[in-house]
């Protein structure tokens, strides 16, 4: 049997809320469970920074600082 939560917030809040769930296409209740089980399952910051590492350590190529802002004002993202 599904539980229920009830959450105060101010009218500010809820009509951002709400009007976020409408450009959705979703109820609010809707949009606050998927938020909620979006935030649960969201990888920590520990983890995500692990990640990055590791993708960091799998690169072939490397580029100094120098090399990155000559490619931005090239105009080209790497």
């Amino acid at each position: 049997m599904a539980e229920k939560i009830s959450v105060y917030v101010d009218e500010k809040l809820h009509r951002s809320l709400k009007a976020a769930a409408v450009q959705k296409g979703k109820t609010l209740s809707q949009y606050m469970v998927d938020a909620a089980l979006q935030t649960l399952y969201m990888p920590d910051r520990k983890t995500l920074v692990a990640d990055m590492d590791a993708l960091r350590e799998s690169q072939d190529e490397y580029f100094s600082r120098e090399d990155l802002l000559e490619m931005r004002k090239e105009g080209r993202r790497y």
